[in-house]
């Protein structure tokens, strides 16, 4: 879980890139929920740590096409309304983007730290290569199913082949990777088996006192914020499951943005990755442009809430806690069931 070794072996290899964290060279472990400011943590730690993320992102959270991939978007529809990303591609696929490139001023990371200069790091290529494979590993192994939407199937990318004449390449002509031409070597998968688990505590007969979300936003996220949601009430013999949703999330898509989401969590600095009582963080990989945006930030939590023994109570504790100094507004929050 380092930077391979060839792509800092010397700074006249076409696989180097001066502008790395110099902090996060070999032998410094990735952080797959690095923020700024992260306390180094032991090696075995932090893989620990990156295995629970992986296990949460690719099988916790994904359960379903829209969970991996994102919400749709459509020609015609507003640019600065967005119905939300897909997990894989906030955490880690933004994560490794950021610990990666350097951070001369925290809030504004350059190469793999942003958005329009990330491929200019050789290292970019290998990174996405990662998440296709990820993308291979939850529809093989996990058995994910890819979008049958037209939308989605004939959108298409214009590429150079090998005799730099320009080519169109749709969607559906790069679903199977058999078919490309190569296939991902079988290793293990050591994040299958690592599913986070809750702290060990006696469990509560409350939860702590804390308002409700509509006393509390619409607010700018400067400091953590602890609400009490009430969970919706089931009607009929439905087994739907819920969904904890951050509501308008407002930013400049030109600045690095971070917080992290946890769930009946009393002592936030004292939740880990591996802790079922950690959901994830929202985040944003800077754009080279400015633009403020809206969207939302989706949490499968039905079983989250099993596994803390909570899934008797009528309300949960959220704590929203921000990890970058840019502002970003929250507009509510809410339980719903998945429809």
């Amino acid at each position: 879980m380092q930077i391979p070794p060839m792509y800092n072996s010397g700074v006249t290899t076409p696989l180097y890139d001066c502008l790395r964290n110099p902090d996060h060279l070999p032998p410094a472990v990735i952080n797959l929920e690095w923020s700024d400011g992260d306390v180094t943590v032991d090696p075995e730690v932090q893989i620990k740590y990156n295995l629970a993320i992986m296990h949460t992102q690719m099988i916790t959270q994904s359960k379903t096409t829209t969970d991996f991939f994102g919400n749709p978007y459509r020609a015609g529809d507003d640019i600065t309304t967005l119905n939300g990303a897909g997990q894989i591609e906030q955490t880690p696929h933004n994560h490794v983007h950021t610990w990666t490139g350097t951070v001369v001023d925290p809030n504004n990371p350059i190469d793999m730290g942003t958005f329009y200069a990330a491929a200019r790091d050789p290292i970019f290529f290998a990174h996405h290569t990662n998440v296709d494979r990820m993308w291979t590993i939850w529809l093989n192994q996990l058995k994910g199913t890819n979008f049958t939407d037209p939308d989605w199937l004939n959108a298409y990318f214009i590429f150079y082949n090998e005799e730099a004449k320009p080519v169109r390449v749709k969607i559906q002509d790069c679903l199977d990777n058999t078919k490309l031409g190569y296939t991902y070597e079988d290793v293990p998968i050591p994040w299958l088996d690592a599913s986070a688990k809750p702290k060990p505590r006696a469990k509560a007969k409350s939860l702590p006192s804390a308002p409700d979300p509509d006393q509390v936003f619409p607010t700018t996220l400067d400091k953590p914020i602890n609400v009490i949601v009430k969970r919706p009430k089931r009607s009929g013999s439905g087994s739907s499951e819920e969904i904890l949703v951050i509501e308008g999330i407002e930013y400049d898509k030109g600045n690095y943005v971070k917080f992290n989401v946890c769930i009946n969590e009393d002592d936030v600095n004292a939740s880990h990755p591996d802790n079922t009582e950690f959901l994830g963080s929202f985040s944003n990989l800077p754009h080279g442009h400015r633009m403020n945006v809206k969207t939302n930030k989706r949490f499968r939590i039905s079983e989250v809430l099993e596994e803390l023994g909570a899934g008797d109570y009528d309300r949960v504790l959220v704590t929203l806690v921000p990890k970058s100094i840019n502002p970003v507004k929250i507009n509510g929050i809410k339980i719903e069931f998945d429809s």
